[in-house]
């Protein structure tokens, strides 16, 4: 059987993402593989990795206001009840500010790897916008500056932690640095082996050069913690102790009255039961014989014949690899574009989260905090 994964994020070209006025370029290094497995002192590597990222009340400029809760300044950004925030061209500031955030090269692509698998080359302990107790894997001498890289660690974190404040992502336990080669998966979120009420944050510094492409992968990794965390689809525990029993799988699945996205039972008030039951009922049957197909080829083949079907329905060719993704790709829409005048099903798909004030409230949240970060540089 396919196992169609419900929250990795593939680099793929973006046709409905606005032009990067600043790009980073990437960096390729022709080396041999050393299968020699090597790694950093673990004590020079704990000194350099406990980081923090916060501000004071007298780092807050003119305008800014201080969030005591988060540590953070930012500028409040007025929007109204269909989230057209004041000003014009904010997103494409958003993505000029970004370019000079990230200004560094995050991306010496090694290039000798066929199928290089995904290497966890450390693992650290999320606290608010701490990050620290860096665990490291076995790294090969090709992969080892990536792993002692910490400065690329704190550059892709403190990006994402001035995303989504601490509030917003009470349920994150770990950030991990990995990496399976460029141009494969630039970052995935997963439960916690330890704890399945909590989540990992994996990000893959060789794909992670675009501040474009980062920013929508990050919202998108964020989308299924919205989503997917505990208070909105409970975890099976069962399920999480023996994950590749199928009979257990199957029993859970027959037992819930709502939509199962592998972790456990959606809520009936669940964002991602509400958009399946909106969204994916005169599908999904035609889509789950392509998800347990064997052949990994065929399914491939047969999911992009189903998404050229239903183009419109999808607001990209990466939506339609399930409900999962499809709910998380149309919410980056929604954060990263104006509103859409719904004439389209994809269009309604993004429309969807405009009936929540929350998280109409938390775009605007979203942007003016990072555009108070960004502005700095």
């Amino acid at each position: 059987m396919v196992k169609i994964g419900n929250v990795g994020r593939w680099v793929i070209n973006f046709g409905v993402i606005l032009i990067l006025a600043l790009v980073l370029s990437a960096c390729a290094e022709d080396t041999s593989v050393d299968a020699t497995d090597t790694t950093v002192d673990t004590e020079t590597a704990q000194a350099e990795a406990d980081w923090e990222y916060y501000e004071l009340p007298e780092d807050c400029l003119a305008g800014e206001v201080y969030d005591e809760v988060d540590q953070l300044c930012y500028e409040e950004l007025v929007c109204d009840e269909d989230g057209v925030c004041e000003g014009d061209g904010w997103i494409d500031l958003f993505f000029e500010l970004a370019g000079v955030f990230l200004d560094v090269d995050l991306s010496e692509a090694s290039e000798n790897y066929d199928e290089i698998g995904e290497v966890p080359l450390v693992t650290y302990r999320v606290d608010g916008n701490r990050i620290s107790d860096p665990e490291l894997g076995a790294a090969t001498s090709e992969l080892i500056q990536f792993q002692e890289d910490t400065a690329q660690h704190e550059k892709i974190w403190v990006y994402f932690a001035t995303l989504f404040p601490p509030e917003r992502r009470p349920y994150l336990s770990q950030f991990v640095i990995f990496t399976d080669g460029p141009e494969n998966v630039l970052a995935s979120v997963s439960p916690d082996p330890l704890d399945p009420t909590k989540w990992v944050l994996a990000v893959d510094p060789q794909d992670a050069a675009d501040p474009t492409e980062l920013t929508y992968t990050l919202i998108h990794e964020y989308a299924h913690l919205l989503t997917l965390n505990a208070a909105q689809v409970p975890p099976d525990l069962a399920l999480a102790l023996e994950p590749d029993n199928e009979d257990l799988y199957n029993e859970a699945v027959n037992a819930c009255p709502t939509y199962f996205p592998g972790e456990g039972c959606a809520l009936d008030s669940a964002y991602i039961d509400d958009f399946v039951e909106r969204f994916w009922g005169d599908l999904y049957a035609e889509w789950e014989e392509i998800a347990y197909m064997e052949d990994e080829t065929e399914a491939e083949d047969a999911l992009y014949a189903f998404y050229e079907q239903y183009q419109d329905q999808f607001v990209s060719d990466y939506a339609p690899t399930s409900p999962e993704e499809d709910i998380a790709e149309a919410f980056s829409i929604f954060i990263m574009q104006p509103k859409p005048a719904g004439e389209t099903i994809a269009e309604e798909k993004v429309l969807f989260f405009y009936d929540y004030p929350e998280l109409v409230e938390q775009r605007a949240e979203l942007v003016s905090r990072l555009y108070s970060r960004l502005r700095r540089r």
